[in-house]
């Protein structure tokens, strides 16, 4: 009976590990576009003495000194969506990760989730999925012609206030949908 308690353990433990890497899993698939930002690169930053007199860019400036990682996959692939979307789903269920919100709009699903944090308009972790980016990408006038899905990760002490900013900074659609959390 311990035998099979410890084999249950063990591929409870590989699950676990696997869906966490995801997106080390699908970096250099050819069907993928990836993108990650490593600490080291935040870490680079905060050692950056930027200021500007717009607030809104300061406030931006702070976010990114704040995070830890951010990586974003995205794909046209079906089969590579799924994986995504039981990703998430394994997420939930094994991590401290919940669902704060999901939107359809115009054949566009997109789910929001976090780890909370410290403060209320904080979060340690946020994951953004975005099913449907094509269409999205469309009616914002992006040229995206080979992303249809796509899987965005941030960790750090993460201000929601903020976050919005960096996704259009960095052209993500979806981002719009951001500003509706907080």
């Amino acid at each position: 009976m311990k035998k099979y308690t410890l084999i249950l353990v063990l591929l409870m433990s590989l699950n676990l590990l696997t869906a966490q890497n995801i997106f080390e899993q699908y970096q250099k698939d050819p069907a993928v576009s990836y993108l990650s930002v490593s600490p080291k690169m935040f870490e680079m930053l905060g050692k950056l003495s930027l200021s500007t007199d717009d607030p809104q860019m300061n406030g931006f400036i702070e976010m990114v000194k704040s995070m830890e990682s951010f990586k974003v996959l995205s794909t046209k692939s079906g089969a590579i969506a799924q994986d995504m979307e039981a990703w998430i789903t394994n997420q939930i269920e094994q991590t401290e990760l919940e669902t704060v919100m999901n939107l359809s709009e115009k054949d566009v699903d997109v789910q929001f989730c976090v780890v909370y944090g410290s403060e209320d308009s904080k979060v340690d972790r946020l994951v953004m999925y975005v099913k449907g980016a094509q269409k999205l990408a469309d009616q914002e006038g992006l040229d995206i012609s080979n992303i249809n899905f796509i899987l965005l990760s941030i960790e750090g002490d993460i201000d929601l206030n903020q976050v919005a900013t960096l996704t259009e900074v960095i052209d993500i659609p979806g981002g719009k949908f951001l500003k509706k959390i907080n």
